[in-house]
């Protein structure tokens, strides 16, 4: 078994660092586990990406932008160990979410012992993603970059599944809370100049006809149909507020 732990395919997001050096200290005693820094010159720049979100580019072009060869030089390694973790941090007040491309019978596995609150099928992102080129990926997306909280549980997290999986020594801590699973179809667009609502947040149902954002202090935006707003935040993208979504049975 070799699991892929993956930093910093946004420069701009530093907790990915603090789980590698918790990680770090354990054993493996079973397997091998890589770990790798997949955009380190925007990290120096401490930039979300230099040319274009790494996180969009692949599978990469070996004659493209520095991120687009970038995710051509990565492809190889993500394809060839059995389950990538990309960590990932949040302005947003996303906290305890697991991301994937894909739900086979194994990934919904994995992610039981993991135990986050809510997991994210990412079909609007899910030809281009990191995670999405993998035989199996796994996002993180905890919270906050100086959020304890968040760091405790994504090495948490990580340690359950590496017990699982016969890599470490760990007793399994079981997740005594639901896991709500979320359909995630589409970008929400952001017209310039627009701000949301205080009223929003992640993972509260936005029904059709509500006021989500605003333009000036007269116009407002309004769901065209009933979702869940999805990785939503002012600071987190330029041209959308993030992504639509709906709950999974």
């Amino acid at each position: 078994m070799k699991v892929l732990l993956n930093i910093a395919t946004h420069g701009n997001e530093k907790l990915g660092n603090k789980v590698v050096k918790a990680i770090k200290k354990i054993p493996i005693s079973k397997g091998g586990l890589i770990i790798n820094v997949a955009n380190q010159r925007a990290l120096k720049l401490n930039k979300r990406f230099c040319d274009e979100d790494l996180n969009r580019c692949f599978p990469g072009n070996p004659n493209g932008n520095y991120e687009q060869r970038r995710a051509h030089e990565l492809l190889p390694l993500i394809k060839s160990v059995d389950v990538v973790l990309d960590i990932h941090s949040t302005t947003t007040d996303l906290r305890d979410t697991i991301i994937v491309t894909q739900l086979k019978d194994k990934t919904r596995n994995y992610i039981k012992r993991i135990g986050p609150r809510y997991v994210l099928v990412m079909n609007a992102t899910k030809n281009n993603a990191l995670i999405s080129n993998a035989k199996i990926g796994i996002g993180f997306e905890y919270g906050k970059d100086n959020d304890a909280r968040a760091l405790a549980n994504t090495v948490g997290g990580i340690k359950n599944l590496l017990s699982y999986l016969g890599m470490i020594e760990h007793q399994i801590v079981k997740n005594r809370s639901k896991i709500n699973y979320f359909n995630v179809y589409e970008a929400v667009s952001k017209p310039k100049g627009a701000k949301l609502l205080n009223s929003v947040k992640n993972y509260k149902l936005i029904k059709k006809g509500w006021p989500f954002a605003t333009i000036g202090k007269k116009y407002f935006i309004t769901a065209e149909k009933d979702f869940y707003p999805i990785l939503f935040g002012e600071k987190r993208y330029k041209d959308i507020f993030g992504f639509a979504g709906d709950l999974l049975s």
